[in-house]
């Protein structure tokens, strides 16, 4: 009985740790109303809370981009006259 009983708290304690390591999905819907906007530092905070993205990154317009897909990532492209562009996830 002892036996299981540890195998139980093991299996919840996986459980939690696995919960508490899962990354935040980022949710690009929400955002969409930043695109025209100004690429600002204070849009990029108010398009990270939007999105729940944990990761965030700026592009400009033509520049070359990794392509793994995070899904914690907010990746947000804009143009040279600092208008954003686009607002993705991954």
């Amino acid at each position: 009985m002892t036996i299981s009983l540890a195998a139980a708290l093991s299996s919840i304690t996986l459980a939690l740790a696995s919960a508490q390591l899962e990354p935040q999905v980022c949710d690009a819907s929400s955002a969409q109303q930043f695109v025209g906007g100004p690429a600002t530092q204070e849009t990029g905070a108010q398009i990270m809370a939007a999105t729940r993205a944990t990761i965030f990154q700026w592009v400009l317009v033509g520049s070359p981009v990794t392509k793994d897909y995070r899904r914690e990532r907010v990746r947000v492209v804009y143009d040279r006259d600092m208008k954003v562009v686009s607002v993705t996830c991954g």
